[in-house]
C-alpha cells in the first residue's frame, strides 16, 4: 500500500512541475507556444513526442533546395557555400527504425546559431507553423521559419532561414523543402 501511495505522490509532484503547455502536449500531441525560450519549447516537444513520433517502416524522403540568396558571400567563399547547399539535396528510400526517426533536440539549434527565442511554434491538426530568431554574439539576427504538414506517416515542410535584409551586405536567405512518407513495413 505504501508503494502505491508513494508512487502516486511522486506522480503528482512531477505533474506539478509541468507547464500547462507541457500537460496539453502530453495529452493531445499538440504544441502551441509563443514567446518562449528554446529550452521551454524543448520540454513541450518532449511532452508531445509519444503522440507525434514518426512510425518506423520504409520511408521515402527528399530534401530539396527551393532557393538560395548568398549575396553576402563573394568569390571562393560563395562557391564553397553554394557547394555546401547543393550537398543538402538528397533523396532516399530506406527502412527506418524508431531510434532513427527521433526528432532532433531543438536545443541543438543554439549551439549552432547562438541565443534563440521562439516567437511561435504551433504543431497541431497536422500543420506546422514556427518562427524562431537567433543571434550569435549580438550579431545580425537569423530568422528561421518552418511551415507545412506533419503526421506520423508523412511530412512536407518548408524551412526558410534568413540573415539580414535583402540589399544588406550580410544578407543570406535559404529555403529548403523536406518531404517524406511512410510506404510500408520493413521486411
Amino acid at each position: 500500500m505504501h508503494r502505491y501511495l508513494l508512487a502516486g505522490i511522486a506522480a503528482l509532484a512531477l505533474a506539478g512541475c509541468q507547464s500547462a503547455a507541457e500537460k496539453h502536449a502530453a495529452e493531445t500531441g499538440e504544441v502551441d507556444v509563443a514567446n518562449v525560450s528554446v529550452d521551454e519549447l524543448s520540454k513541450v516537444l518532449k511532452a508531445a513526442r509519444a503522440k507525434t513520433e514518426l512510425q518506423p517502416g520504409i520511408w521515402e524522403t527528399r530534401m530539396h533546395v527551393v532557393s538560395a540568396d548568398l549575396s553576402a558571400f563573394k568569390g571562393e567563399d560563395r562557391a564553397a557555400q553554394e557547394e555546401s547547399i547543393r550537398r543538402q539535396e538528397r533523396q532516399s528510400t530506406s527502412c527506418r527504425k524508431a531510434e532513427e526517426l527521433k526528432p532532433l533536440d531543438i536545443r541543438n539549434l543554439e549551439q549552432v546559431a547562438g541565443q534563440c527565442s521562439v516567437a511561435r511554434y504551433v504543431a497541431k491538426g497536422g500543420k506546422l507553423d514556427a518562427s524562431i530568431s537567433c543571434s550569435k554574439d549580438g550579431g545580425t539576427p537569423t530568422i528561421v521559419l518552418a511551415s507545412g504538414t506533419m503526421t506520423r506517416t508523412a511530412f512536407d515542410v518548408k524551412i526558410a532561414q534568413e540573415t539580414g535584409k535583402p540589399g544588406d551586405p550580410d544578407h543570406v536567405a535559404i529555403q529548403l523543402q523536406a518531404i517524406g512518407r511512410r510506404t510500408g513495413t520493413c521486411s
